[in-house]
């Protein structure tokens, strides 16, 4: 398993469309990705779960990521929000 924390970048636009390239970014991976704020544990791979965070530039997150394509699930996530 593969963890990673960091905040959500200040020019970070998290909308509806930025949750939309996440899940599209992480579909082509095989790994399980949760993406962890505050009591929040949703899976990355679910647009309505990604919605449901509703982050905001600086918010502190944890990226989870098991199985095949884990050390790239979790880029994937950080370079989209960091």
């Amino acid at each position: 398993m593969k963890t990673i924390d960091f905040k959500v970048g200040e020019n970070v636009s998290y909308d509806a469309k930025m949750a939309g390239e996440i899940v599209t970014a992480l579909s082509e991976t095989s790994a399980n990705v949760f993406i962890i704020a505050g009591n929040a544990r949703v899976n990355a791979k679910s647009i309505i779960g990604v919605i449901s965070l509703a982050l905001k530039p600086g918010d502190e997150i944890s990226v989870q990521s098991q199985g095949n394509g884990e050390e790239e699930a979790v880029q994937i996530v950080k370079n989209l929000l960091g």
